[in-house]
């Protein structure tokens, strides 16, 4: 399936505020709306493909993934360890049953489907990381594994697992390669697994480990 820029379809720039979205999703829906368009058979298909990208766009949680991930970001969980429903709850994706092959013949039915309605998008650097192999996944580490080193267990969307070995004093926002464990390049060889470590900051602290980080923070 081809990628779905979901803020082309929400027809906004990606750098939008966050508050901004909701507005935008609104004025976008008066165009779409199917009561406006009852002639249009594709009518339906637009506004169900503009309730998904405000479902993505308009979810802080959710549009950092998809920022981060690209076509992937529904897989995010499982890179962090962590299954549960998708994004849409036990509703399913508001495209299920839908046959978008109607609009067109051939492989890339779905991608031109979405230019008809929202317009040509232009070169995706998502897009081209995948035709490269590379993939990206946002892994997180507690404090104490990102200043004192450690190993952890990655689990891949195929069921796989690859071991982790994190470096001491390893900063947040930091970017490892994994050869070889990114997409399927089509030829038999796959690319890389490029892995950012967010470090995540304990809380509720007693005020024994307050101490601690006081006098470790006038040490240094």
């Amino acid at each position: 399936m081809a990628f779905i820029d979901y803020y082309k379809i929400l027809g906004v720039d990606r750098n939008i505020p966050q508050g901004e979205v909701k507005k935008a999703y609104l004025k976008r829906a008066k165009q779409f709306h199917p009561d406006l368009h009852p002639d249009d058979p594709k009518a339906k298909a637009k506004f169900q493909a503009l309730n998904e990208a405000y479902e993505v766009i308009g979810d802080p949680e959710k549009r950092k993934k998809y920022d981060t991930y690209g076509e992937q970001w529904r897989e995010a969980e499982a890179f962090q360890g962590a299954g549960g429903a998708g994004p849409f709850g036990n509703g399913g994706s508001p495209f299920e049953g839908f046959d978008f092959n109607m609009f067109s013949k051939g492989g890339g039915a779905f991608s031109s489907f979405f230019e008809q309605i929202f317009g040509k998008k232009g070169g995706s650097q998502s897009a081209s990381r995948r035709n490269m192999g590379e993939m990206s996944a946002v892994v997180d580490i507690d404090l104490y594994t990102a200043l004192l080193g450690g190993e952890m267990i990655l689990a891949l969307n195929n069921g796989s697992k690859i071991k982790l070995k994190v470096k001491p004093e390893t900063q947040n926002g930091t970017k490892v390669r994994i050869k070889g464990k990114g997409y399927d390049r089509g030829d038999g060889t796959f690319g890389d697994l490029i892995i950012t470590y967010q470090v995540k900051l304990p809380t509720h602290l007693s005020e024994r480990q307050r101490q601690l980080i006081r006098e470790l923070q006038l040490s240094s």
